[in-house]
Order: C-alpha cells, then sequence, then structure tokens
C-alpha cells in the first residue's frame, strides 16, 4: 500500500506539472495572462481524480488490456463530471464547462494512455528478447 501511495504521488506531481505547464503556455500564447486559483485547483481536482484511477487499475488490472485503458478512462472521466455537478453548486460553471473538461481531460488520458500502451510494449519485447 506504501508503495501504491508514493506511486500515486509521483504520478500527480508529474501531471499536475505537466498540464499546468502546457496550460500556461497555451493561456500566454493566447494573450491571457492569468490563470485563476479557482481553475488551478480545478484542475488539481482531475488530475487527483486521474491518478487515483491510474492507481487502483494498476493494482488490479484487468485481464483484458483494452479494458484496461477503457474503463479507467470512463470511471475517471464519470467522476469528473461529478466534481463539475458539485461545484456547479456553488459557483457559476462556464457555460461550456462540461465540453471543455472533456476535452482536456480527453486529451491527456489519451496521452497518457498512448505512454502505458508504449511502455507495454517496450516491456513486452524485453520479455520476449530474454527468452
Amino acid at each position: 500500500m506504501k508503495k501504491a501511495l508514493w506511486q500515486g504521488t509521483i504520478i500527480f506531481s508529474i501531471l499536475f506539472t505537466l498540464t499546468t505547464l502546457t496550460s500556461s503556455i497555451l493561456q500566454l500564447i493566447t494573450g491571457q495572462l492569468e490563470d485563476t486559483n479557482a481553475h488551478i485547483l480545478m484542475r488539481g481536482g482531475f488530475v487527483f481524480i486521474a491518478t487515483v484511477t491510474m492507481v487502483l487499475f494498476f493494482i488490479y488490472p484487468f485481464k483484458n488490456k483494452l479494458l484496461s485503458y477503457l474503463v479507467p478512462y470512463v470511471i475517471a472521466q464519470l467522476l469528473v463530471f461529478v466534481l463539475l455537478f458539485f461545484v456547479g453548486l456553488t459557483t457559476e460553471l462556464h457555460p461550456d464547462a462540461y465540453r471543455d473538461a472533456f476535452f482536456n481531460f480527453t486529451g491527456v488520458a489519451v496521452i497518457v494512455i498512448a505512454t502505458l500502451i508504449v511502455i507495454d510494449r517496450v516491456k513486452h519485447r524485453s520479455r520476449e528478447k530474454q527468452r
């Protein structure tokens, strides 16, 4: 459990840093010179959901590789929408908040899933060479 917690902390730190840097660069390119604290905290919530989901599915993987990638994504995306719903109860959301969250979360998920697939294939090839 300690190992999973440590791995989750590392994954969260890396993903949050990368998404924040990417967001900041894109905002500066488009002329937006500031990011609100609420937006940064929301991003942290999205990354936390993704991290917990990934760690749980590393611990309890599916036998089917497609399901190993698809099920965590679907669960995490639903949790992002639940988070948005609850935030929307206390504050006004942007009219496109759900759409933006879907595309942003999906974009990062595609990159993470592609990276995991590459890592799996490299591990598989190295195991084949050892035989």
